[in-house]
Parts: structure tokens; C-alpha cells; sequence
């Protein structure tokens, strides 16, 4: 029987992709400024998402597609080749759900084999992004993408992964059999975990399932 795992912390950084590629990009003050108000905000929902895309306005797609592919060569956190090697030889289907960028996701899924990868969509036109958001993922819109998947997979609750470190992956948790908190920044995300391992090489997981 297949099972599905599904990721929100194959990526390593300062704040998070979204803003770490702002600061690459010359927009530290601004990130900066959306992570603090962001820090204030986060145990009671969603926020700003549509901030940081606003900081993007004016920026090619081409030229963000090539920081994020450096992004994320830099960024891949330890021991995620050999972890999605291995899920592969164990027949796995593999995916990330993440709030960042889909060029963030494609460039992701152009360094390791995963059968999908969902991120936010920033709307771009005549290849320069808008400033606006065309399709947004924040908490809650990932437990319905989750739920898309499992139908797509035909994958029941009890064979379904979930390895975060971020408390916008908790609304997902009623939607998988194991919630794994891998070297979570929260301990909220640690509270409710049937799993904690506090580790940066996610080769560890294997010691659990």
C-alpha cells in the first residue's frame, strides 16, 4: 500500500525563502520589517503574505527562477538527497506544501525528485511580477491542498506523513496518521507532534518509520 510524506522543511534559512531572496534582492529593511510584524502575528493566523509580494513588484520571473535555483542548491538542508532516495526505493510519493514561492517549489523539484510541490503563485505579466498574488498558500489553504492530494493518490489519513518545523503546517496535522516536528522552531509545533526530533540531517526521520 502507497504512502505519501509530505514536507515543509526540505529548505534551510534566515527567514524563510520568500524573504530571504527579498534580502539577495536589496529589500532587507523591508523584509525584515514583515518578518517582526509577522513574529507578533503568527499564533493568530495567517499575515503577509500579499506584503511580501508587493516587495517583488518589478522583479523578472527569469531572474527570480535563477536566485531561487541558488537558493536552494545553497539551502537544501542536510541529508534531504539520501532522505528522498530512499523514499523513493520505499515507493513513497513525495511532495512539499510550502507558503513560498512556486519558483522557489520548481526550482526545488529541479535538484531532488518530487512528485509535486506546491508554493504560492505570484502573478507575473509579459515575464515581470505584478506585485499581486494569483494563487496564495497560507495555512489553511494547505490543509485543502493536502486533502487534494490524498484523493488524487487515493491515500488514506493513516498513510500519510507529515514532517514540519512551522506552525502554518499544523492545520494539516488532522489530515495525516504521523505529525513528525523536525527541528521545530515553535514549541506549539512541538506540542502537538507525535514526534519530535531535534536534528538538523533529516536522514533521522528513517528511525521512526
Amino acid at each position: 500500500m502507497k504512502k505519501l510524506i509530505v514536507f515543509g522543511v526540505l529548505l534551510e534559512g534566515k527567514m524563510g525563502a520568500f524573504k530571504d531572496i527579498l534580502v539577495s534582492l536589496g529589500k532587507e529593511g523591508e523584509a525584515l520589517k514583515v518578518e517582526e510584524e509577522y513574529q507578533k502575528r503568527k499564533l493568530t493566523g495567517p499575515w503577509g503574505l500579499e506584503k511580501l509580494a508587493e516587495l517583488y513588484k518589478g522583479f523578472s520571473k527569469r531572474k527570480l527562477k535563477e536566485m531561487a535555483l541558488n537558493y536552494c542548491t545553497e539551502n537544501l538542508r542536510k541529508g534531504t538527497r539520501e532522505t528522498i532516495d530512499e523514499l523513493e526505493r520505499r515507493d513513497f510519493i513525495i511532495g512539499a506544501i510550502s507558503s513560498d514561492p512556486q519558483f522557489v517549489m520548481d526550482a526545488l523539484t529541479e535538484i531532488i525528485p518530487l512528485d509535486f510541490s506546491e508554493g504560492t503563485k505570484l502573478e507575473f505579466k509579459k515575464g515581470i511580477a505584478t506585485g499581486r498574488i494569483g494563487r496564495k498558500i497560507d495555512r489553511y489553504i494547505k490543509v485543502d491542498i493536502l486533502k487534494e492530494k490524498k484523493r488524487e493518490y487515493e491515500i488514506e489519513k493513516e498513510n500519510v506523513i507529515l514532517i514540519g518545523d512551522a506552525i502554518t503546517e499544523l492545520p494539516m496535522v488532522k489530515e495525516a496518521g504521523v505529525f513528525i516536528a523536525f527541528d521545530a522552531r515553535e514549541e506549539e509545533v512541538e506540542d502537538i507532534a507525535k514526534i519530535i526530533i531535534r536534528d538538523e540531517d533529516l536522514r533521522k526521520i528513517f528511525g521512526y518509520f
